[in-house]
């Protein structure tokens, strides 16, 4: 069963990259599971970092090669 989406608090950086990411999974239209497994990484990761939670810079380019997007297109300007 999916986990339900809440919604993202973008008062931060992480926040603000985490939106991108589930803003990005949805026009991939990919579950979260399924962003993870190409991502190589759990799916509790992948939803704490959509979340905003923990967001370890190390894992963008693992997760913008899953949703087919450059790491830049996922931090937000300035």
């Amino acid at each position: 069963m999916a986990r339900p989406t809440k919604p993202v608090d973008q008062s931060t950086f992480a926040g603000q990259v985490g939106a991108r990411i589930r803003a990005r999974r949805w026009r991939q239209k990919l579950t979260v599971q399924a962003a993870a497994e190409l991502a190589g990484m759990p799916a509790p990761t992948w939803y704490h970092c959509e979340d905003g939670r923990h967001l370890a810079l190390d894992r963008l380019p693992a997760i913008a090669a899953a949703l087919e997007c450059t790491v830049r297109s996922l931090i937000p300007p300035g």
